[in-house]
C-alpha cells in the first residue's frame, strides 16, 4: 500500500535530495576528471603523488551516483530494504569523508614540504639526466609559467646552468637558447624574458585554487547526506506503521 499524507510528503523529499545528490556526484566526477587530465601528467615530479586527490574524487563522484540509485529506488518503490541499504552507504561515506578530510588536513604541511623537497631535488639532480623528468619539467614551466621552485635562482642547483641562465622552458617568449640570454649584465634587475614565479608557489596555489571549489562541492553534498538519511529513516519508519496498520 502506498504511504499518504505526510509520508508522500516524505517520499517525494528523499526522491529530491537524491536528485540533487546524483547531481552533485556528476558534479564532482567532472572536477576531478578535469584535474586528473590537467594535472595528471605532473604526479612524476614528486612522490607526494599531489593528484591522487583528483583520483579520490573521481571514485566519490561514482559512489554518490551509486548510493543515489538505492536512495530513489526506495523511495520510489517504497521498498524498507533499499531504503535501509541507502542509509547505511550513506553513513559509511559520511564517516569515510570526515576520516579523509582529518587527515588532509593533518598532513597538509608535510604534503606541501615533500612537493617542495621533491621538486628541488628533480631540478638539480635529474633534469637534463632523466629525458622524461626532463620533458617533465619542462611542460611545467611552459604550461604554468613559472621557473624554478621558488624562483629562476633555484637552475643554480643545477650543474648546467647558473645564476644567468636559465633553460628555455623558463623563457616568456620561448626561443632557442634564450634560456642562455635572457640576463643582460647591464639591466641585473631586468628579468622580463623570463618567468618570474616559481613552480611550487604555482601548483599550491592551483591545488588550493581546486581544493576550495571541491571544498564547496564537498559542503553541500554533506548537507544533502545528512538530509536525505534523516528523510529515509523517517520515510522507513513511516512504511512500516502504515504496513502494520
Amino acid at each position: 500500500m502506498a504511504v499518504e499524507g505526510g509520508g508522500r510528503i516524505i517520499k517525494f523529499l528523499v526522491l529530491f535530495f537524491n536528485f540533487l545528490f546524483f547531481v552533485f556526484g556528476i558534479v564532482l566526477l567532472g572536477v576531478g576528471a578535469y584535474a586528473e587530465a590537467k594535472y595528471g601528467s605532473y604526479s612524476g615530479i614528486s612522490r607526494s603523488d599531489f593528484t591522487s586527490g583528483s583520483r579520490l574524487v573521481i571514485a566519490v563522484g561514482l559512489i554518490i551516483a551509486v548510493i543515489s540509485f538505492f536512495g530513489c529506488c526506495g523511495a520510489w518503490k517504497e521498498n524498507k530494504c533499499f531504503l535501509i541499504i541507502f542509509f547505511v552507504l550513506l553513513l559509511v561515506l559520511l564517516i569515510l569523508e570526515i576520516t579523509a578530510a582529518a587527515l588532509a588536513y593533518q598532513h597538509r604541511d608535510e604534503i606541501a614540504n615533500t612537493l617542495e623537497k621533491d621538486i628541488n631535488d628533480t631540478i638539480a639532480n635529474k633534469y637534463g639526466k632523466d629525458e622524461k623528468t626532463t620533458k617533465l619539467v619542462d611542460m611545467l614551466q611552459e604550461k604554468e609559467k613559472c621557473c624554478g621552485v621558488l624562483s629562476y635562482r633555484d637552475w643554480v642547483l643545477n650543474p648546467k646552468y647558473n645564476i644567468t641562465s636559465v633553460p628555455d622552458s623558463c623563457c616568456v617568449k620561448k626561443e632557442s637558447g634564450c634560456g642562455a640570454t635572457f640576463y643582460d649584465p647591464n639591466k641585473p634587475n631586468d628579468l622580463s624574458k623570463i618567468h618570474q614565479q616559481g613552480c611550487y608557489n604555482t601548483l599550491k596555489d592551483t591545488i588550493m585554487k581546486n581544493l576550495k571549489s571541491v571544498a564547496g562541492v564537498a559542503v553541500a553534498i554533506l548537507v544533502i547526506q545528512i538530509l536525505g538519511m534523516i528523510f529515509a529513516i523517517c520515510l522507513v519508519r513511516r512504511i512500516g506503521k502504515e504496513t502494520a496498520a
